[in-house]
C-alpha cells in the first residue's frame, strides 16, 4: 500500500478487478444472496483447497466447516 499517484491508481485498478470477477461470478453462479456475501464466502475459504462452487452451494451457517484444517497432515 502506498499513497503515490502510481499506488493509489494500482488499488483502484486492483478493486475494480477484483469487483467484476465478483459479479461475474455472480451472475454465471446465479447466486441468490449480495456480493458481501459472496466476498466474505470467498475471502475466509481463500487459503483453502476447495472447489469454488461448492462454497456457493453452503450456506453461512456451515461456511466455517469449509474451513476446518483436516486432521491427517499430507505432504502432497
Amino acid at each position: 500500500l502506498g499513497s503515490s499517484q502510481n499506488a493509489v491508481l494500482s488499488q483502484i485498478w486492483v478493486a475494480m478487478c477484483y469487483y467484476l470477477l465478483l459479479r461475474y461470478i455472480k451472475y454465471q453462479t446465479r447466486f441468490a444472496h449480495s456480493l458481501t456475501v459472496l466476498h466474505t464466502m470467498i475471502s475466509e475459504v481463500l487459503m483453502a483447497r476447495v472447489n469454488l462452487l461448492d462454497i456457493l452451494q453452503l450456506k453461512e451457517t456451515t461456511i466455517h466447516k469449509a474451513r476446518a484444517p483436516d486432521r491427517k497432515i499430507k505432504l502432497f
